[in-house]
C-alpha cells in the first residue's frame, strides 16, 4: 500500500517575494524566509490541488486572512462564500423595514389630501378630496358636529361644517334661516289666530 501524497502549496514572501513550497497542513504556522529571514504567515497564491473523495472531488479551503487562531475565515474557490449567503439573509429584514416605512410615509402623506366623513347616518365612511393639502379636520364626524349647538360647532369645526353643508349631510345656512323664519311665521300666525278668536 503506497504512502499518501502530501498536498503542497506555493506562497510568496511578502518582503522579497521569494517562492516557498510547503505542506498544506502547515499554512497556519509562521514561516521564516530562507532568503531575507522575514517571518510571515504563508498565504497560498492560488489552489493547486484538490482532495479526492469517494463519489467526487472536494475543494480545498484557503485562509482569507493572516490569522493564527482557529477561528479563521475560509474561502472555497469555485463556490459562493457562506458569509455571502448570511449577508444576503441579513439584508432582507432591512429591505422589508425600508418598504414598510415607505408605505407608512405614503399613507400619512395621502391623508393630507382627503377628508374622511363618518357618522351613524352613513353605512360606510365617505372619502372626499381636500381643496388644499393639510391635516386640519381630516376626520369629520357628523354626530359630533350635530350633537352640539350650531354656533359652537361652527367655531370649533368650521371646515367640517362647511363640507357637511356642501355635501348635503346637514342643512345649509340658507335652509336653516328659511326654517327659522317659517317657524317664526307659523308661531306668529297661530298667536294672531288665538287672539282673534278670543275677541
Amino acid at each position: 500500500m503506497g504512502k499518501s501524497q502530501v498536498t503542497k502549496i506555493k506562497c510568496h514572501c511578502p518582503r522579497c517575494n521569494k517562492v516557498h513550497y510547503l505542506e498544506y497542513l502547515l499554512i497556519s504556522k509562521t514561516l521564516k524566509c530562507k532568503k531575507c529571514g522575514a517571518r510571515f504567515v504563508p498565504i497560498p497564491s492560488r489552489p493547486e490541488s484538490e482532495e479526492n473523495l469517494q463519489g467526487g472531488q472536494k475543494r480545498l479551503p484557503i485562509p482569507r486572512h493572516n490569522v493564527s487562531s482557529s477561528a479563521g475565515s475560509y474561502e472555497y474557490y469555485g463556490a459562493p462564500m457562506l458569509t455571502t449567503r448570511f449577508m444576503r439573509l441579513r439584508i432582507w429584514p432591512k429591505v422589508a423595514a425600508v418598504m414598510l416605512l415607505t408605505a407608512v410615509i405614503l399613507i400619512v402623506i395621502g391623508f393630507g389630501f382627503i377628508h374622511v366623513i363618518n357618522g351613524s347616518s352613513l353605512s360606510v365612511p365617505h372619502v372626499i378630496s381636500k381643496a388644499a393639502f393639510g391635516y386640519s379636520e381630516t376626520f369629520i364626524n357628523i354626530d359630533k358636529i350635530t350633537g352640539m349647538p350650531w354656533v359652537f360647532a361652527k367655531v370649533k369645526y368650521p371646515l367640517g361644517c362647511k363640507i357637511l353643508q356642501d355635501r348635503g349631510h346637514i342643512e345649509s345656512d340658507e335652509a336653516f334661516q328659511r326654517r327659522v323664519n317659517s317657524n317664526y311665521e307659523s308661531k306668529t300666525l297661530a298667536k294672531s289666530t288665538i287672539t282673534d278668536s278670543t275677541y
